[in-house]
């Protein structure tokens, strides 16, 4: 017997780790380095999942890692470790170039750095 799953069953979300994200609450040494990062809140919306993965009911992680120059600009986005699927490791480079990003600090200048970020696709 099939068993008809309701529209909210099948709903995607997609889960974002932002690394460096936050900032420091504390104050800073003068020769203190802080990491590159997406500005908190900047990314428009989620990715759109991509519609086969999404009718196969694929789900997994993919952690990009990327590179922001000085300028605040992303020079170069990667898949440091894939979902498994990689429309969704697609998908989830796509939406992470929709985002603002703040350039690494090196003695309060800023410099070029690498960031990451894990994207989860999951179903609930």
């Amino acid at each position: 017997m099939m068993r008809r799953l309701s529209s909210l069953s099948l709903m995607p979300t997609i889960l974002a780790t932002f690394a460096g994200c936050m900032a420091p609450s504390v104050a800073l040494a003068d020769n203190a380095a802080t990491p590159a990062a997406i500005v908190f809140g900047s990314c428009p919306q989620k990715p759109a999942w991509p519609e086969a993965a999404l009718q196969e009911k694929r789900q997994g992680a993919v952690v990009l890692a990327f590179e922001v120059d000085a300028d605040s600009s992303v020079l170069e986005a990667k898949v440091k470790r894939s979902s498994g699927h990689p429309d969704l490791d697609e998908a989830a480079r796509v939406g992470l170039a929709k985002c603002r990003f703040k350039a690494a600090t090196q003695n309060g200048s800023p410099v070029r750095g690498w960031a990451e970020l894990t994207y989860r696709w999951t179903l609930e």
